[in-house]
This record gives structure tokens, sequence and C-alpha cells, in this order.
């Protein structure tokens, strides 16, 4: 099967673009280090998009960046290239939006401090994370370290930026075009870093606030599966989120990393980043669901004449 050609945004704008109408589909992408780079490493480094494979042809025009949030995402002025790709000047008509989204706003809310700058509490739900003296009953598992007016201030945030950015999809030619997004596998909170100082990331955030480190891997989990849950109702609200899909990389088997280990682990390379094999688990998995769902798509002969149009 052929894996997914990947083209950057200065390729599509270039004076002889990729040959777009050649491929059977045709995805914009946008997201996180998951679509883009999960290591310094050269030769280590791999990403979603490139373990992906199709029963037919298949590009996406790839805008990710490591780090970015869907905040910055939907920003007209912080990804202009996918603004313009999507609804600007150089818009196409895409079969469907590749999302990695998500992953970095729940590291960034985990991070939310204790005390602020001056020193004062940071209220409840302006963070994710609660303080020793705030925990709940070790009955409540993982989630009594969690802050529930935080994780409900995490969710408002989430679906309003989502709101924007299918609004943003919604003032081209690509109108109501789906919109594939994927869940995380769960990392294990250790000191796994991607090199010259990046990572790791979800670890010193719980060491701030003290989270025992057997405890790790379970809140790991909680966080995860509550982001999944999160982006799976958001699929399920056609009405906010038309033609919004959502895999669940949880029913994935990723191997697990070990605790303590400083680098490769399982099917890890770093802490919150798969090898080659654990994106290809999760990523032939999902390009099959993606195909599966355009198949069963039949498009009106009003946009088959407007496809035909602007790609001449």
């Amino acid at each position: 099967m052929p894996k997914l050609d990947i083209f950057q945004p200065a390729q599509a704008f270039s004076s002889e673009p990729p040959p777009f109408s050649e491929f059977g589909f045709r995805f914009l992408a946008e997201g996180d280090s998951w679509f883009s780079i999960g290591t310094l490493n050269p030769v280590a480094n791999s990403n979603l998009l490139f373990e992906m494979v199709f029963l037919r042809s298949a590009c996406a025009v790839n805008c990710a960046k490591p780090g970015d949030t869907l905040k910055r995402m939907s920003q007209i002025n912080t990804d202009p290239n996918f603004v313009d790709l999507l609804c600007g000047h150089r818009q196409r008509i895409w079969d469907g939006l590749l999302l990695s989204c998500g992953g970095n706003d729940l590291i960034e809310a985990v991070g939310s401090p204790a005390l602020d700058d001056a020193g004062q509490p940071v209220p409840r739900h302006l963070r994710l994370l609660l303080t020793p003296d705030e925990w709940g009953p070790a009955e409540q598992g993982a989630s009594r370290f969690l802050s529930d007016e935080g994780w409900d201030t995490f969710c408002g945030y989430l679906r309003a930026n989502f709101e924007h950015l299918l609004g943003l999809r919604d003032q081209g030619l690509s109108r109501g075009a789906p919109v594939f997004m994927h869940g995380y596998a769960v990392p294990t909170p250790r000191p796994a870093g991607a090199g010259f100082g990046m990572g790791p990331w979800l670890l010193p955030s719980l060491q701030k606030f003290q989270i025992p480190s057997a405890d790790g891997p379970a809140l790991a989990k909680e966080l995860l599966t509550r982001l999944g849950t999160l982006l799976g109702e958001i699929a399920e609200d056609p009405a906010r989120f038309p033609n919004v899909h959502f895999f669940n990389s949880l029913t994935v088997p990723v191997d697990a990393a070990e605790p303590n280990t400083t680098g490769q682990s399982g099917d890890w390379i770093n802490e919150i980043h798969l090898t080659r094999t654990g994106y290809r688990k999760v990523g032939v998995t999902w390009a099959s669901q993606i195909e599966g769902t355009l198949d069963g798509d039949t498009p009106e002969p009003q946009a088959k004449a407007q496809r035909k149009k602007v790609e001449a």
C-alpha cells in the first residue's frame, strides 16, 4: 500500500506545485510534534504522517510545528500558511483535514503553576493539578490529583478553539470537508527529553506538585483518557462540530516505556513521542479509518464539478 506523500507549504506555493490532481486523496494537515519533529536525532525521528498508508494514493500538505497548540493553529496571524491553504488566496478543495491537536494544549495546562508570578495561589479553575493539601482520598485513584474546575475550563477552551478552526474551514472552498483528528497513546512520565533541553514535558510538572512518582503512569493515563473522551465528544456533536471524526489511539496496543528511563523504551523515543514502530501502529490503523470514512462519502455532483474547475 502506498505511503502518504507529504509536502511542505512552500512546495504548494511554488511556481511548480505538486501534481495534486493525480492523487486519490488530498489532505491539509496541521498539528503538533506528532505530525512534525519528535526528536532532534534525524536517524530516529519519525512522525505519525510518515507512517500512514492508504489503499489509493494520498498526499498531505503539512503545516504542523513542534509545540503547536489548538489556539495557535486557529489564529490567523500565527499560522498564515495553514489559513492561506484552507481559506485564503492559495486555498484548494481538500478531501479532508488531518489534525493532531489537544496534546500540547494538555501539556501546557498541566504546567499551570500553583502560584502566580506574585506568589499568590492560582485558582483551581485555572490549573489542572492540585496541591498536596487539596488531594482527594486515595480511593479516587489518579483523579484525586486533578482539579475538576480546571478540567472544565480546559474543555471549554478546547471546544471554543476547535469551533473557531471549523469556522475557518467553512469560509473557503473546503466548506464542510471532513476533519480527522487522532487521540494519543499514554506516555510514561520520565526524564526522557528530545535533546538540547527539549523535554521532558510531563515529569517536571508532576514533580512541582509533588505527585508521587509511583502515581505518574496512572495520572498520565487518566489525563489522556479524559482528553480522548473530550475529543470523542466533540466528534459526536455534529450540530456544533459538523463532519468531525475522531480516532481513539488508546485502542491501539502501544508498548509503554519503563519508568525512570532516559532514552528509547518500549514504543517511545522519549517521554511523549513514539518511535517509528509506535507511530506505524497508530498511523496504519488511523489511515484505514479515514479511508473507510471517505469511501463511504459520495461527493455531490456540484462539488465534483467545482473541484474540476479549481484544479484545472
